[in-house]
């Protein structure tokens, strides 16, 4: 059932219910016109029968003796019947013998039918208004003669006229009443009918389930169909409004993000699919916005994930209003945005343009202040921008490659835009192929460590910095600034660090059966030290090489401040309870947190290499330097200056006070086999005067 029909139901029955009784009507007025006819057919010859038959007798006596007169007399009073009208008597050769007219007839017959005349029987024929008959007339058996008789038809036919008027009135007074009746059944069963049926087109038509149908007045069979019918449509808009709402829920649930109300993942990804089919169409470029806020995790981690969903929600809020109404906004997790921008333009310049003009307004209005809760926060976003055509339209390499334009604004100094070139993809090759070599080697046991010498005011080794090395064999010996950072930013490092920590103590071990006793520090990176379980890790490493773990040192850098501060101090002091030290290393660079300084268990500051280039060229670099040493002094921490290269450097760090040092001026890293000779053989109890705090003289130290 579609559409509405071409007529009710009450208009059908209306209709078949009147063409049938006319039908009916008519098929009987005609059954009762057609036996009428035929009753005055019979009537008609009847009379002609038994006219012929009183008269035949008589008439052959007439023809006998040839006596015309005998034959007048005969029949002139015969045409006292109403319709007789001529009555022939012919010999036997057809010769008239008597030929009446009845008297008063102005029309003229029509002359005797030639087939009747010369029939040899009875016989009849029936004419437009005339109705002719025929009879021999026999004497003993001998035909001598015949008589013709002509009827009218006129009382027949006004009879005839008659019943049909009277039928045809009778007929209209039926179909009246009829129609009247069949209106009456329709306003009690049809009328509701109808009005049922149309609610029901209409439902199906326009899926409206407010329809109602009034119910009739009168209880009654249909009365309850069409109650029955209103509550299931009622029922029915209930369960469409329950569906409706849930699929709305499912959909926004499948292709909106939930906590901002933006397109997600999937629905990006559908209309990437239709932008690029339009473009081409149409030969335009599209791009890609892909943004990152700064240094939201750290919102996030100090003011708490209510505060961070607000300001997700308000940035979500501000990239909408900032952005076209054919652009599509999306989320695709965290603090991760991206903005679909159809339709830049044909040509690059102009599609750059546009794209930076769109940019630099979403950065814009994200960097406004956010007040949050009566608290006023700062947000900046960091965006790559990716530009798509005909031929560059894979929506995973162009998120890929705004990715690395995002990353790339953020190492510029964030809070800016950058467009991808080609030469950022092949630095994320690279990356990418270091990353699968590194995790190959550590895996295969192809990495080893050097040890470079830490050394006292008396040029004495007291320690040794761990330092992992990689030599492979298609990219050959890289720098650890080659592939740390990139391990940092994976779970790599972590493994890495294990590996580390593991070899450094089997080395240890090694040392310790051959009576050499050395402390090593180890690097140990912000992601490995936060990870859960890194604690027992150590423990379990440690009680499985069986050294002592006042030999460790963890450095650690400023990025660990960074995180859960409380938390970081718990785990520092749990690894002091198994005699691991710490030395926060490239002090100065970082948080730098003074008042977190004091609170941490450090028993050493490294001072970085980079303030250390400088003491002699640099007055500003030398005062932090001095600084560092006489804090430091105050709070009880011993001092390690890194990256001494030049007597000078070492003259003004031994006038300010430090003590300990390391650098190639020393020693240069070096493997386990060339640090074993140097490191001379002892009783274990003389390790723990190995941290010297106090300044020598310098005559002492000129072989170094």
């Amino acid at each position: 059932m579609t559409g509405r029909p071409a007529a009710s139901v009450t208009g059908r029955l209306h209709h078949l219910f009147l063409t049938s009784t006319a039908v009916v009507l008519m098929v009987a007025g005609v059954v009762v016109l057609a036996l009428e006819l035929m009753s005055s057919r019979d009537t008609m010859i009847s009379k002609a029968e038994s006219f012929t038959g009183l008269t035949a007798p008589h008439l052959a006596n007439a023809l006998a003796t040839e006596s015309p007169l005998l034959a007048n007399l005969l029949l002139e009073n015969y045409f006292s019947e109403a319709d007789l009208l001529g009555i022939y008597v012919y010999r036997l050769d057809g010769s008239d013998l008597v030929h009446m007219i009845r008297p008063g007839t102005e029309e003229t017959l029509p002359t005797p039918d030639m087939r009747l005349k010369n029939s040899i029987k009875a016989d009849y024929r029936f004419s437009h208004k005339l109705f002719e008959y025929s009879q021999p007339i026999r004497l003993k058996q001998e035909l001598i003669g015949q008589i013709y008789l002509q009827y009218s038809l006129s009382t027949v036919v006004n009879q005839l006229m008659f019943y049909l008027l009277f039928g045809l009135v009778l007929y209209l007074v039926s179909l009246l009443s009829v129609y009247h009746l069949s209106r009456r059944i329709q306003r009690g069963i049809s009328q509701p009918i109808d009005q049922l049926l149309r609610a029901m087109h209409t439902v199906i038509g326009s899926q409206k389930y407010e329809v109602r149908v009034p119910v009739p007045k009168q209880d009654s069979d249909v009365s309850d169909l069409i109650r029955g019918f209103n509550q299931m449509l009622e029922q029915i808009g209930k369960n469409t409004q329950q569906l409706a709402a849930q699929q709305k829920a499912i959909e926004q649930h499948v292709f909106f993000d939930p906590l901002t109300g933006l397109a997600n993942r999937r629905m990006l990804l559908q209309r990437m699919e239709r932008e690029v089919i339009r473009s081409r169409r149409s030969g335009h470029i599209g791009g890609l916005l892909y943004m990152d806020l700064d240094h939201f995790k750290t919102i996030n981690d100090s003011l708490g994930h209510a505060i961070g969903d607000a300001i997700l929600m308000g940035v979500a809020k501000r990239i909408s209003a900032a952005v076209r109404e054919v652009d599509t906004p999306a989320r695709l997790g965290g603090d991760e945005f991206v903005v679909l921008l159809p339709e830049l333009g044909k040509h690059d310049s102009k599609a750059s343009n546009n794209a930076l003009s769109v940019a630099e307004k979403v950065r814009q209005a994200i960097s406004e202040p956010h007040l949050i809760n009566d608290r006023v926060l700062h947000v900046t976003p960091s965006i790559g921008i990716a530009l798509f055509d005909q031929e560059n339209s894979n929506f995973e390499t162009l998120i890929m490659q705004a990715d690395l334009a995002m990353y790339r604004a953020k190492d510029e100094g964030r809070n800016r835009v950058q467009f991808f070139l080609e030469h950022m993809q092949e630095h994320a090759d690279h990356r990418q192929q270091i990353e699968e070599r590194l995790r190959a080697a550590i895996d295969q046991d192809l990495l080893h460590l050097c040890y470079q010498p830490q050394v006292n005011a008396k040029g004495e080794i007291f320690g040794a910095e761990a330092l992992v090395r990689w030599k492979d064999s298609d990219l050959g010996v890289l720098n650890p600034d080659a592939f740390i950072p990139i391990a940092e930013m994976t779970d790599l490092i972590c493994c890495l660090g294990r590996w580390v920590l593991s070899t450094v103590c089997s080395q240890i071990a090694r040392w310790n059966e051959d009576g050499r006793y050395l402390t090593v520090s180890i690097n140990i990176s912000p992601r490995e030290f936060q990870q859960k379980g890194f604690v027992e890790s150590v423990e379990e490493i440690v009680l499985t090489t069986g050294i002592s773990a006042d030999q460790l040192v963890f450095e650690l850098t400023e990025g660990v401040l960074l995180s859960d501060i409380d938390a970081t101090i718990a785990k520092m002091k749990r690894l002091n309870r198994l005699g691991v030290s710490f030395s926060l290393d490239d002090f100065g660079t970082g948080y730098s947190s003074l008042r977190y300084l004091k609170q941490l268990p450090l028993d050493a500051l490294k001072i970085d290499q980079s303030f250390v280039c400088d003491i002699t060229k640099d007055a500003n670099g030398a005062a932090i330097v001095a600084t560092i040493i006489a804090m430091s002094r105050h709070l009880k921490i011993d001092v390690v200056a890194e990256g001494v290269e030049q007597q000078d450097q070492l003259d003004y760090l031994i006038r300010c006070g430090c003590s300990m040092f390391q650098g190639f001026l020393f020693f240069r890293p070096m493997p386990p086999e060339e640090l074993e000779e140097l490191i001379p053989k002892r009783h274990k109890s003389h390790l723990d005067g190995t941290l010297i705090t106090t300044v020598p003289t310098w005559d002492g130290f000129d072989s170094y």
